[in-house]
């Protein structure tokens, strides 16, 4: 079971925490759309950037104070409660019963203790926006000029490999997530694009080109390579990392149709790894093993039981962890 995650309490009852930031679903961005105005636009418009319990702070790094576990929907988004505050949850199985009631100005009441989220390496999603800029410029610069199915596949975790070099840096990835989340799909297919000055040949842009299909199953690896190789990787993660990005809301757009089986995801998959021929011989040698086999996945809960929206986009995203961290341990080099 995941850090702060029990079984679901029903329909929109169970999920997902970010904390006392500010109001986030003020306003929806259009009428077939449950995003906000700020999402994927203006960064300045939004209540995420510099808010925080103790506020002021302009760079994702700042304080923002607690992350909760709140009341969430179908796509990861809060539900708000009638005076347009989160409602966090009193414990891991967060049903309408045990939800926390914030005063009318967003404050806690005296004495409740809101279930808090832990990141673990994903806490870099909080640096200035200037290093994960530079981050994609690094990962775009090697994807370049490249075909996606062609020059570009992915390892046995999903992640983007040219070659036999992966692109593993986590800082690396996570860019890409970001990017994935919040490009704009062009017949078909989403091309990530970032310029940067490169001394002696003046602005040069980096682009890489992906089917639209394939996007989220390539976001979902991606915050798998940027997360802590061991451990488990919550749905409340996922979503407050995309906070965090001011992307949640390209998030809750995207994860509405998305569709992930693990069998589909892994049956072919194969890795070798290095096997002692006889317990304690010091003999060893390459075995080819399933990784459906080999690896043991968990299974996160669904708020509303039908393993759809933000739920099957995370369980895509700990599938990948789990194998990452299987390769890692097993794999012949």
């Amino acid at each position: 079971m995941h850090q702060g995650q029990g079984e679901p309490g029903g329909p929109g009852a169970y999920h997902q925490g970010q904390g006392n930031l500010d109001k986030v679903l003020a306003d929806d961005g259009d009428d077939d759309s449950d995003r906000p105005d700020w999402a994927g636009g203006d960064k300045d418009a939004n209540p995420h950037r510099g808010d925080g319990n103790a506020g002021g702070d302009s760079k994702k790094g700042g304080d923002y104070g607690d992350i909760w576990i709140v009341l969430r929907d179908d796509t990861g988004l809060p539900i708000l409660d009638a005076n347009g505050n989160l409602q966090p949850c009193g414990d891991v199985e967060c049903t309408t019963e045990n939800l926390i009631a914030l005063t009318v100005d967003g404050e806690l009441p005296p004495g409740a203790t809101p279930i808090e989220v832990e990141f673990g390496r994903l806490n870099i999603a909080r640096s200035p926006d200037s290093v994960l800029e530079h981050s994609l410029v690094e990962a775009l610069s090697k994807l370049d000029g490249l075909t996606w199915d062609v020059d570009v596949k992915v390892d046995e975790a999903g992640r983007l490999t040219i070659g036999d070099a992966t692109i593993d840096s986590p800082l690396e990835n996570l860019a890409i997530y970001e990017a994935l989340l919040t490009t704009e799909a062009v017949n078909g297919e989403v091309t990530l694009s970032v310029t940067t000055t490169v001394e002696g040949e003046g602005d040069v842009t980096y682009t890489f080109t992906v089917p639209e299909s394939i996007r989220l199953d390539l976001a979902a690896s991606a915050i798998a390579a940027a997360s802590d190789k061991t451990g488990d990787l919550s749905v409340e993660e996922v979503i407050n990392i995309s906070a965090f990005l001011e992307a949640e809301g390209d998030l809750a757009d995207l994860v509405g149709s998305y569709t992930y089986d693990r069998t589909d995801a892994y049956g072919d998959v194969s890795v070798t790894i290095l096997v002692e021929t006889e317990p304690g011989s010091g003999i060893w040698e390459e075995q080819e093993v399933q990784i459906l086999t080999v690896v043991e996945f968990d299974e996160l809960p669904s708020i509303d039981n039908d393993n759809d929206g933000i739920d099957i986009f995370a369980q895509a995203a700990d599938d990948s962890v789990h194998v990452l961290e299987y390769v890692h341990d097993n794999a012949a080099e």
